[in-house]
């Protein structure tokens, strides 16, 4: 159960930032897109949670199958995300950013994983 809200917290918070942050700095003359600043951050929020959920469903992965599933359903999911938010196939094309803070994330999540613990809710 911990490993799930550890997980859970590092995709939400770290993962919609990330994308913000690369989304910035590849687009940052772009200024119609980003009207909304935070609101990236929430179009970002369900795909990473999403991701967080399918990493941890796949404990028993190695971790560079997990980052690779982790990359390619937050390719998927974001880009969707973005394309229904922002309207049209050019918003498409900004959930490309994405993976690389989904891989980074999963990366993260592996490395707070905790074999052997003690703690009595894991053991349910």
């Amino acid at each position: 159960m911990r490993r799930y809200v550890i997980r859970i917290a590092i995709f939400g918070l770290l993962g919609p930032a990330a994308t913000y942050l690369g989304l910035y700095l590849l687009v940052r003359h772009a200024e119609r897109w980003w009207w909304p600043q935070p609101a990236i951050y929430l179009v970002e929020l369900p795909p990473f949670l999403l991701c967080a959920v399918i990493d941890g469903a796949l404990k028993d992965a190695r971790a560079w199958e997990r980052a690779v599933i982790a990359g390619f359903s937050a390719l998927v999911a974001s880009s969707l995300a973005l394309a229904i938010a922002y309207g049209g196939l050019r918003a498409w094309t900004l959930g490309l950013v994405a993976p690389f803070a989904a891989v980074a994330c999963s990366i993260l999540a592996t490395g707070t994983d905790v074999t052997g613990s003690t703690d009595p809710i894991d053991r349910l």
